[in-house]
């Protein structure tokens, strides 16, 4: 060891913090929302709010993760300027 106190990225509890919100809050959504939306009887509209709920919470993970972190978005591209040619 080189004796130098280990650095911490302050930016992780910040990110950590929004990780949890983010997925509490879908988790939230789906006990306490979606029950009261769809009927009880309809299995398709459960599985649509769920999914719908699912893609909602992992597309605001994805922008916090480039907000914060600064990772790109996948569907940005290699440069994140203009999209790839189609093949």
């Amino acid at each position: 060891m080189s004796g130098t106190p280990r650095r911490t990225n302050f930016l992780r509890p910040l990110y950590r913090l929004g990780w949890l919100l983010i997925w509490g809050g879908w988790l939230a959504v789906l006990i306490l929302v979606v029950p009261v939306v769809a009927p009880p009887d309809d299995a398709i509209g459960w599985v649509l709010l769920s999914m719908l709920t699912t893609t909602g919470a992992y597309l605001l993970h994805r922008l916090w993760d480039w907000h914060v972190i600064g990772r790109p978005l996948p569907w940005a591209g290699q440069s994140g300027d203009t999209p790839d040619p189609p093949p």
